[in-house]
């Protein structure tokens, strides 16, 4: 078994690539995950974390948020003209990690109420995954929900104090949501897990 450091941007992304690791890569184990502090943190970090995959795997995934497109991020944190070592498993979320959440329409229908109608059949066209998390949610979670993961600024809906655990539990739960119909709707999903996949052939004793 080979150790990987894991490096996000938060407490649900550090949550999916765990769940991508664990049904992927069958000889990579975590053994560091690094989350501190954000987009920013990540960022900083980056170079560093360049350097450390000479010696041994790193799984960095990011949120593309507003950037035009990931290789335009991946630039911005890295530089031009630099080629990636091969245990540099640099991944984007299209635009945020929540998208690969809605993209198991059937799975995130069960856990809200809502209709499946109701939940994006292109999450990562979506120019905020989040806000549409939220407001369905609002709409149609059940009470414990909306009272953990939504919270009311004036009429804004903005993040719960339960929004990663619950979240958290919903990706770790397979029964809940499926890794296999999620990558079907999110091309940036699919990317991750079949270069993990390739990064644990490699790796494979």
């Amino acid at each position: 078994m080979t150790g990987i450091y894991i490096a996000t941007e938060d407490e649900l992304s550090e949550v999916m690539a765990y769940r991508l690791i664990e049904e992927a890569a069958h000889d990579l184990s975590v053994s560091v995950p690094m989350r501190a502090g954000g987009f920013g943190y990540l960022k900083n970090k980056a170079p560093d974390l360049l350097k450390l995959a000479h010696n041994v795997p790193v799984f960095l995934l990011a949120d593309l948020d507003t950037s035009v497109c990931p290789s335009a991020l991946r630039e911005n944190w890295l530089g031009t003209g630099i080629n990636l070592p091969d245990d540099l498993l640099f991944r984007i979320a299209v635009r945020e990690v929540e998208a690969w959440l809605l993209a198991d329409r059937e799975g995130f229908a069960a856990f809200t109420g809502a209709p499946i109608t109701q939940i994006p059949a292109t999450p990562e066209t979506l120019v905020d995954p989040k806000a549409t998390l939220l407001h369905l949610v609002n709409r149609y979670g059940k009470r414990e929900q909306k009272v953990g993961i939504v919270r009311r600024d004036g009429t804004n809906l903005k993040q719960g104090l339960e929004y990663n655990l619950q979240l958290g539990l919903f990706v770790k739960d397979k029964k809940q949501w499926s890794l296999e119909r999620a990558l079907v709707n999110a091309n940036s999903l699919s990317r991750a897990y079949h270069r993990l996949r390739e990064l644990d052939a490699r790796h494979s004793s």
